[in-house]
């Protein structure tokens, strides 16, 4: 190789060995640090799932189940108290996130607990106490009221809670 041949492709060399380094520093790193991020992740959601049902101890996920599509998961709690699901919807304002929630319903067929855990919208409609209009009450969700000013959100709040119980009865984890 000539003096002009290296001074035209020493450049090209030199940054692609820097890319090369860099590519394989980010791997080590995340070779140490994927398994704390997964863990964390975990024990986030294992807290949203405690919270929706308090008296919980272990959760378990239902596997091999037909859910609708606002179901993300469903946990059945260790000691028979129930299943905590995994929900996820959006209302025809939804800004790109869409409205995540944690809801535990007991072996009685009502919601021990509800958690709000996403809400992007801007309009506000009650996201610390309007989940909580629904604690202890069954599928018939009666006295749980929409929100003026933020129905298409709310409504869709309550439509994701019919599919929870949805996917409970129609796979038989509930019985009516």
């Amino acid at each position: 190789m000539t003096a002009e041949q290296k001074k035209k492709f020493m450049p090209a060399i030199v940054l692609t060995s820097i890319c090369l380094v860099v590519a394989l520093a980010l791997a080590v790193v995340n070779m140490f640090t994927a398994p704390i991020v997964e863990e964390n992740n975990r024990q986030k959601e294992m807290e949203s799932l405690r919270l929706a049902m308090p008296d919980g101890k272990d959760f378990t996920e239902v596997e091999g189940i037909t859910l609708p599509d606002t179901v993300k998961s469903v946990y059945r709690e260790s000691e028979g108290r129930g299943f905590v699901l995994l929900l996820s919807t959006t209302s025809q304002y939804t800004s790109g996130d869409p409205m995540n929630i944690t809801v535990g319903i007991g072996t009685d067929g009502k919601i021990t607990g509800i958690r709000l855990t996403s809400y992007t919208e801007s309009k506000d409609f009650g996201k610390e106490t309007y989940p909580d209009t629904y604690v202890g009450k069954d599928e018939s969700l009666d006295g749980v009221k929409l929100v003026a000013g933020v129905t298409y959100s709310s409504t869709a709040f309550r439509e994701a809670i019919k599919d929870a119980f949805r996917a409970l009865y129609d796979n038989a984890l509930l019985a009516k």
